[in-house]
């Protein structure tokens, strides 16, 4: 949902800011999607003005969060956060105890023990292509490491579509975003809910893209549908890449005995 419906009330922690500026300092900005790596800096890492711009907040806003202002913050907000900042699973504990007062929550069960060493294996023998599994709600339950290396991202959402909608990165990594993204992409969630009127999942990440997400509830307004595609070719410009634009065929394929995942595999053209 939109980041004021999750805003929690607590007195952020003056440990924060300081800490916010470090992890912002430390990151190499030629593997951030977005960021303009021929600039020349006068200091490592981001700006306060390009983490805003990532994390979908206003400059001035972020500048007061760094500054140690009370400011209050959404669970949201803290998990784009998390990810534009490159935190490892003990920082990011570390980001939500003193922005939320809590710790983040646990990560979502992938596939059966058993068969996931199995899956695993298939997609690890597609090396050098990425591969992932994901299940019908587009959580990305297993992948391998090519996956992982062209989209770093995948430790801090696992979810493809709310990537897609709510991550202002994704509009850099995602060319042609509108037309060859969002619109086939918030299609293709209709056609779920339509042929899944069961799963309670489905309408939750709806509404989570159409609450944070304004220009998702104009393209859903058109009340488009269609099926998972297969054999379509799309565009990335990926970090892994230097940040050029790379063509790919997206093949999908369903296991015989979990016909609601999808094995997904990207082949470079």
């Amino acid at each position: 949902m939109s980041d004021a419906a999750h805003t929690r009330k607590h007195s952020l922690s003056p440990e924060l800011g300081p800490l916010l500026r470090r992890w912002r300092e430390r990151l190499d900005h030629r593997r951030i999607p977005g960021i303009d790596s021929t600039r020349r800096r006068l200091k490592p890492g981001l700006t306060q003005d390009e983490v805003a711009s990532l994390t979908g907040v206003a400059s001035s806003w972020y500048r007061q969060l760094e500054g140690g202002s009370p400011r209050p913050v959404s669970e949201q907000f803290v998990q784009r956060l998390a990810m534009t900042l490159r935190l490892e699973d003990a920082e990011r504990v570390v980001l939500y105890q003193l922005a939320l007062g809590h710790a983040p929550p646990p990560p979502e069960a992938g596939p059966d023990q058993q068969s996931d060493i199995h899956l695993q294996a298939v997609l690890d023998s597609l090396l050098p292509h990425p591969a992932y599994v994901s299940n019908l709600c587009w959580d990305i339950v297993a992948h391998n490491q090519p996956q992982e290396d062209w989209f770093p991202w995948l430790p801090y959402e696992r979810n493809l579509m709310r990537f897609a909608f709510l991550y202002p990165e994704a509009r850099d990594q995602l060319v042609n975003w509108r037309e060859d993204w969002a619109i086939p992409f918030l299609a293709q969630i209709r056609f779920a809910i339509a042929t899944h009127p069961d799963n309670p999942e489905l309408p939750r990440l709806r509404d989570d893209i159409l609450e944070g997400n304004t220009e998702a509830r104009e393209i859903w307004s058109t009340h488009q549908a269609q099926a998972h595609p297969d054999g379509d070719e799309r565009r990335f410009s990926l970090p892994y890449h230097a940040g050029r634009e790379i063509t790919v065929r997206i093949m999908a394929f369903a296991p015989m005995s979990k016909q609601d995942q999808r094995l997904v595999v990207l082949l470079r053209l």
